[in-house]
């Protein structure tokens, strides 16, 4: 049984929930995900090209599969970033789109370092009242 195609009305519909979910941030963490999934991706391409004496990057430190190298980047929370700003500050050796994801992910660090850090600002410490 084949399922019948959408309707115009019910494409348009969808792509305004899709909009409203986007502008609500409903969808940040999955979008975040994914931003993180490119720059994985960017990261593993110029990993598979040769390096500056002409052995793969892989052969050098022994990452040779993808998902062994996204367990690399997992292994600390701070591997992914800092895998990403070993590009700055002119991205060389990267394709252009190659470039946008590692600069979203960069970003992205970015923005949630200013969060982590007015958070603490804002923060009042009460001090215990004396008997």
């Amino acid at each position: 049984m084949r399922a019948m195609p959408m309707s115009n009305a019910e494409r348009q519909r969808r792509y305004r929930k899709k909009l409203k979910s986007r502008a609500a941030g409903d969808a940040l963490g999955d979008r975040t995900r994914d931003a993180v999934d490119r720059a994985i991706a960017a990261l593993w391409a110029y990993h598979e090209r040769p390096a500056p004496g002409g052995m793969r990057w892989s052969d050098i430190d022994g990452c040779t599969t993808i998902e062994f190298y996204r367990a690399e980047l997992q292994r600390s929370p701070t591997n992914l970033v800092q895998a990403c700003r070993a590009f700055l500050p002119d991205f060389e050796g990267l394709t252009d789109d190659e470039a946008r994801a590692i600069q979203t992910v960069i970003a992205i660090a970015d923005a949630l370092r200013l969060a982590a850090s007015s958070l603490s600002d804002n923060v009042v410490m009460i001090a215990p009242i004396a008997a």
